[in-house]
């Protein structure tokens, strides 16, 4: 009997349309003698939606296209939806047995879908609340991978109230890294909100502007020799497979949000031309990082190689990469291949999870003793 993939996508999220695209991407590779697919759509407010050709880009082109909204839950042990108006057609109110996560950005892939799926008890094929979290923060990203051991570009980190406060000690503290400075929302991806300063005044714009994105800002040294490296990680039969390693060029500044999703001036090199010291610094700290962090699914680990120091700096860490990061993994594993293999391992993670022990005896309902005063 095929399995019932939920394929769940959007979300109240700046990177809402990216995902749109990564979810079509990974409908069309899915193995459909292999599974059943059901399509959920998180709209920006947070709704639950399905409905017919959700799997075309042509019906999220349209302002108004036919939806059923739905609630998920549990009954008998499994993931199910519930119609919010009487009528739901039978398809859709089928079991569910995997979740993949097609989700970008705050409010979804910061842990906020995997703690959701956690609670109904469906295997998700993405990394947990955790990780999920630490991960698309930068600032804690940057503390923890500095606790491990790999370089992070040197940074100022401070709150929006922080600011409001003292504007001028964040502007000196930020002026110490020396200019160009980057600055970035700590919590926002794909390029999205980032300003780059070239002087003081520069810096007042662009702290002005990144704090409509965002209450935490992290101000980077902007590093002016350097090379964008990538390579994501595939957790699969309980251990991590590389991909190859990508060097990502564009005649910007940084890679913006036009250099990731647009048809621009841009270009990828697959696999990268490095030196094999570098090919393997780079993959150390890839392994190193989904080891520490415990992730799954698929990650995708953005570093910086500052060509004059030859220092390997991390970047950003992606718990559900746009496009799943297939391209990175296609020529050893064919994208059907890769969302196969995720899904095993959602499976096999919640399994060995439900052999865990979750209550625990005790009759302390019914003494009075539990109650203080």
């Amino acid at each position: 009997m095929k399995k019932r993939i939920a394929v769940v996508f959007g979300g109240n999220s700046v990177e809402h349309e990216i995902s749109i695209l990564s979810m079509i991407q990974v409908s069309h590779a899915i193995d459909r003698a292999r599974y059943d697919v059901i399509h959920i759509y998180i709209t920006k407010k947070g709704e639950f939606w399905v409905g017919p050709r959700f799997d075309s880009l042509e019906t999220f082109r349209k302002p108004g296209f036919k939806h059923y909204p739905v609630a998920p839950y549990k009954r008998d042990g499994r993931l199910r939806l519930k119609g919010i108006k009487p009528f739901l057609p039978a398809k859709y109110r089928k079991p569910i047995d995997v979740v993949v996560p097609v989700a970008h950005g705050n409010n979804v892939e910061d842990g906020s879908l995997a703690g959701f799926f956690n609670v109904l008890g469906v295997p998700y094929a993405g990394s947990p609340v955790l990780p999920a979290a630490l991960l698309q923060n930068k600032y804690y990203t940057k503390l923890l991978l500095s606790e491990i051991g790999l370089p992070v570009v040197p940074y100022f980190y401070f709150s929006l109230k922080d600011y409001k406060r003292d504007v001028f000690t964040v502007l000196e503290k930020s002026s110490e890294l020396g200019y160009p400075l980057i600055v970035k929302p700590v919590s926002l991806g794909s390029s999205i909100g980032i300003k780059i300063a070239e002087d003081r005044d520069e810096l007042i714009k662009a702290l002005n502007y990144v704090v409509k994105y965002d209450d935490d800002i992290i101000v980077e040294k902007k590093l002016v020799g350097y090379r964008e490296l990538n390579q994501a990680v595939l957790k699969t039969d309980g251990e991590h497979r590389l991909s190859e390693i990508e060097e990502v060029k564009s005649g910007n500044a940084f890679l913006t949000f036009d250099d990731k999703y647009l048809p621009v001036d841009s270009s990828r090199e697959i696999p990268a031309n490095l030196s094999p010291s570098l090919v393997g610094a780079v993959a150390a700290a890839s392994e190193r990082i989904a080891t520490a962090f415990r992730t799954q699914g698929v990650i995708r680990i953005d570093y910086l190689y500052d060509t004059a120091e030859e220092v390997l700096y991390v970047n950003e860490i992606n718990t559900i990469p746009g496009s799943l990061a297939f391209y990175l993994f296609e020529e050893k594993t064919p994208f059907p291949d890769l969302i196969n293999k995720m899904i095993n391992q959602a499976v096999k993670d919640k399994y060995d999870k439900d052999l865990k022990v979750t209550s625990f005896p005790s009759n302390v309902l019914f003494t009075k003793s539990g109650l203080k005063k």
